[in-house]
């Protein structure tokens, strides 16, 4: 590929225009923007050349996927977490792209095979990714790349490219062209194609060629036929279960509350910001027209800022927000992505205090085993108090018998709580305090914070804050926990009662 001092870097999604900034500020070269945020850089549209990193929005929008050359992915893990304290970034074992030579160990329930990539990684051979010419047998060495990396396994092609920045050579004899390419300019890519494709080889064009001399892309031509030609030949003499070729890495990256607010901070540097915009856009739906117009609105017309952001609380509060009596549920996420659902979960209370937004919730437990790091058992009759504020970093949790004797207080420390679809939802941060009757507050740190430290997942900006958090919190449990969660407990109980009195059924959820 072409080499340049600045890596080239193409953005799409509800977090461009911050990224669009942060990658400018800090010497990357943005390619192919949309028009709106080349109008508000005063970048290029028209800039083809290939990505070496892809920016774009996880499906659940709750952060970014790069797509990037190994190369870059200190460069841009160093970045996220000097800039954003909550950032949690996973990166993938394996490397989209990446050619092995593997060895074709079984076939797969759901059709096609089962490929050993190396002693420990596996990979699924679809049917329709084998090439019609392709003999399969059992127990043979077997050239594929990496296409997509699906779960439980990632899913692998015979089909080899061999990627430029105006072309693509393929493993089927053909010439095809992207679809940005119309009209005489794509017939001619066309021709061209049949003229240079390497035997046995065919071309895919880039919307980089529509630029490009026909000497540039003569010489591409030429350099991936060379490098093609080198892989065969490496694979040749190369051993089964070994990677022949580098890929791309991917990085999943989420953006928990914190870095939302400071992206919010960013992109307001370049074009009016409400107040909690990308959580706002996150969450999709109607919101997302709402955020736009007004920020439109306010470069057309001038108004205060704050006077949208008061309206777009209201709304919040009336509209979005789930109210008492609500029954929700509560998204306890794993910094690796695996989710448990707490819950369902009663909202007795939501009380409102300048921005702050708490819910004060009434759950009922099945007995049996016992209480986490309490140590309690869990007994017939048991119920907890859940306190949960929007955008705090502890989820409050008191649990009591039958009797309404405190058993314990569960302090979760996590990113700042937020409202999705239904569920408040953060990260939990593996650290927690928790507080028995008659025998004081103590920090249950069980090395997994440290574990995803020295992994790479977290900073050690975020690693600090946790420490610091769980510090701060058993200070608060030890001096004034014990009585705060009694008054909660002793208010919800009253509302209770209340209900009870006017023949209204208190519902019993478990969990």
């Amino acid at each position: 590929m072409i080499e340049t001092e600045k890596p080239r870097v193409r953005i799409r999604g509800i977090y461009s225009t911050a990224l669009t900034k942060l990658f400018l500020d800090n010497g990357f070269e943005i390619i192919q923007p949309s028009r709106e945020i080349a109008k508000r850089f005063g970048l290029e549209e028209e800039r083809y050349l290939s990505p070496e990193i892809d920016i774009y929005d996880r499906q659940d929008q709750q952060g970014v996927l790069i797509e990037t050359l190994p190369k870059y992915t200190e460069r841009i893990t160093s970045l996220f977490f000097n800039e954003f304290t909550d950032v949690i970034i996973r990166k993938s074992k394996i490397q989209k792209g990446a050619i092995y030579k593997g060895i074709i160990y079984r076939p797969a329930p759901q059709g096609g095979f089962i490929i050993k990539l190396t002693i420990d990684k596996d990979a699924w051979l679809p049917p329709n990714d084998i090439e019609t010419n392709k003999v399969i047998k059992l127990g043979d060495p077997i050239i594929v790349e990496v296409k997509e990396l699906t779960e439980p396994l990632p899913r692998v092609t015979t089909k080899i490219t061999i990627p430029g920045d105006f072309a693509v050579l393929i493993s089927s004899e053909d010439v095809k062209v992207s679809h940005k390419i119309r009209g005489e300019e794509r017939e001619k890519l066309i021709e061209i194609g049949k003229i240079l494709r390497p035997e046995g080889w065919g071309i895919i064009w880039r919307t980089g060629a529509m630029n490009a001399e026909l000497e540039e892309l003569q010489d591409e031509i030429e350099r991936l036929k060379e490098e093609a030609e080198k892989l065969l030949k490496v694979a040749e003499k190369s051993p089964a279960l070994v990677q022949l070729r580098e890929g791309m890495n991917i990085l999943t990256v989420t953006f928990p509350g914190m870095s939302k607010l400071r992206l919010d901070g960013i992109r307001s540097e370049v074009f009016p910001t409400v107040r909690y915009h990308h959580w706002l856009k996150s969450m999709g739906n109607s919101l997302t027209l709402i955020v736009d117009f007004s920020e439109k609105y306010l470069v057309k017309n001038g108004t205060e800022i704050e006077i949208i952001n008061k309206s777009i609380k209201q709304m919040l509060l009336e509209e979005i927000l789930p109210t008492e009596n609500t029954i929700i549920k509560i998204s306890h996420k794993k910094p690796r992505g695996r989710e448990v659902i707490l819950g369902p979960a009663r909202i007795i209370f939501r009380d409102e205090n300048g921005e702050n937004v708490e819910f004060i919730m009434y759950r009922r437990f099945k007995p049996g085993g016992y209480y986490d790091g309490i140590g309690a058992p869990k007994e017939p009759g048991d119920y907890g108090i859940t306190i949960a504020r929007l955008f705090d970093t502890k989820l409050i949790t008191a649990y009591f018998n039958i009797e309404n004797k405190l058993k314990g207080i569960y302090v979760n420390i996590n990113t700042p709580i937020e409202y999705y679809n239904g569920h408040l939802s953060y990260i939990d941060l593996e650290v927690d305090v928790v507080y028995v009757p008659g025998e004081g507050a103590k920090i249950l740190d069980n090395e997994k914070l440290k574990k995803h430290l020295e992994e790479g997942l977290i900073s050690e900006k975020l690693f600090e804050f946790v420490k610091k958090k769980a510090e701060e919190y058993k200070e608060w449990v030890e001096k004034e926990g014990e009585e705060f969660v009694m008054s909660v407990a002793d208010r919800v109980r009253r509302k209770l009662e209340e209900e009870v009195l006017k023949e209204e059924e208190s519902p019993i959820f478990y969990i």
